[in-house]
């Protein structure tokens, strides 16, 4: 019998965690962190500490009461018993913490697999934030595209597919049942769409039983549906048309993103300044993705640095790893002098360099994802962003590619593949997919779902 439990990303966007079982083979895919996790009981520093464990999540009911999943050490003060793990693998589709986020909380003996590329970008972050990104010391065991893994008597295939951050794979799984194909996240819009074009031609070759389809965008429809060229274009139009400075704001994980800009500014003859902490990511993913500049070297980058401790902007003023990209340094003296040559990546809590730049006739591109800017949950960072773009009289711009399918092509992707079931997951609009397949089965978290 093979049965699908969500306990998480069921009626909500993020925070996957489905658990499938056939022929008592048990695995996870993903098992990520909600958008909302917590926003009900935690705030800034009224929030758990490493050494309450998992009690305090517990009390609250954010994360399942599931013996024979949770680290050891994790449990030593809650009123979960633990027990030897029974839970054969989890299995990763990439690296955005709605998807990840809860792996430290794992017991440390469960396999968990996931892209070699998708590990990187983790190791990565672990090193710039060790607080904040923590998946735990777990048996890793990496896969690409065209690799077939074999859990229990279960053989499932990963297949890159095109999302807005680097190493994001679809899945086709083989059970007793028949084929299931998991989405993961992914769009048909951005510089890769060959590879979720390959994978949609691959799941409808599968014939596959039952789709667990993603939906963020299903039903949410509003403004024009941008791919990552038509970003680039409007972002070189906008610093054409700048007399000053121009600011941008985007994830620091979004390759895709950060090529778009750097190529706008080059066309623009300006250069693309970028603080440590993207160049320390973008230096370090080149191995993995070529196309990448180097950072150290490339005259079209720069590398920002703060001023710091001695105000001096020597060595010792910064962390070990920085000092490897101070060939390259440029901090505020040198862009005050000719703003209208550089095209700055600037961040929410980097708003303080403007006291130092001083911006005039500046323009800003915020360009990230769904979930910052827009909604009331944010109402206190976009009212202080408002009013600093207010002071500084910066022009703002909103100019963004979604990392997700729209719902047309949602709508193309169900029917090319044409699974006999058709199951929703990270949505909030699971019912809209009734209107695109005749045989939708909608999840309840933590109920169980025999397919």
């Amino acid at each position: 019998m093979v049965s699908l439990t969500a306990y998480g990303g069921a009626n909500e966007i993020g925070g996957n965690k489905l658990l499938l079982e056939d022929k008592g083979t048990r695995i996870y895919l993903d098992f990520g962190q909600s958008f909302t996790f917590g926003e009900d009981y935690f705030y800034d520093f009224l929030s758990p500490r490493t050494a309450n464990g998992l009690e305090v999540y517990f009390e609250f009911d954010l994360l399942p009461r599931i013996k024979g999943l949770y680290s050891e050490g994790l449990l030593r003060l809650a009123d979960l018993k633990y027990v030897k793990p029974d839970v054969d693998a989890v299995v990763i589709s990439h690296g955005h913490s709605d998807h990840v986020g809860h792996l430290g909380f794992l017991d440390e003996s469960i396999p968990v697999y996931m892209g070699h590329g998708t590990h990187r970008i983790i190791e990565l972050y672990h090193e710039l934030y060790p607080t904040l990104v923590d998946i735990g010391a777990h048996d890793l065991r990496h896969f690409k595209s065209g690799d077939t893994l074999k859990i229990g008597h279960l053989e499932i295939e990963p297949i890159h597919v095109d999302h807005s951050i680097p190493g994001a794979y679809g899945f086709i799984i083989h059970t007793s049942k028949g084929a299931i194909v998991y989405t993961g996240d992914f769009r048909t819009h951005g510089p890769r769409n060959d590879m979720s074009e390959e994978f949609m031609k691959k799941a409808a070759n599968a014939k596959p039983y039952a789709l667990l389809c993603e939906g963020t965008r299903m039903g949410q429809e509003s403004e024009h549906n941008y791919s990552e060229k038509e970003v680039e274009k409007k972002a070189g139009e906008i610093i054409a048309a700048s007399k000053g400075l121009v600011l941008a704001y985007f994830s620091m994980s979004n390759v895709d993103r950060f090529m778009a800009f750097y190529r706008a500014a080059r066309k623009n003859r300006r250069t693309l300044v970028i603080d440590t902490r993207l160049a320390h990511i973008i230096h370090n993913l080149r191995e993995k993705i070529p196309v990448l500049p180097d950072v150290m070297k490339d005259p079209h980058i720069a590398i920002y640095y703060r001023m710091s401790k001695s105000c001096t902007f020597c060595d010792k003023d910064y962390y070990i790893w920085e000092r490897e990209y101070m060939g390259n340094m440029i901090t505020y003296k040198e862009i005050v002098k000719e703003p209208e040559r550089y095209v700055m990546h600037l961040g929410f809590y980097r708003l303080m360099e403007l006291v130092y730049l001083q911006p005039k006739d500046a323009d800003f591109v915020y360009s990230m994802s769904e979930h910052f800017y827009e909604g009331e949950d944010n109402e206190e960072q976009r009212t202080i962003w408002e009013n600093w773009m207010k002071h500084f009289k910066i022009k703002f711009h909103k100019l963004h590619s979604s990392g997700h399918a729209s719902g047309k092509d949602l709508a193309e992707f169900v029917k090319t593949v044409n699974p006999k079931i058709l199951i929703p997951v990270h949505t909030q609009n699971a019912e809209e997919f009734k209107k695109i397949h005749p045989h939708v089965k909608i999840l309840k978290k933590g109920e169980r779902m025999e397919l």
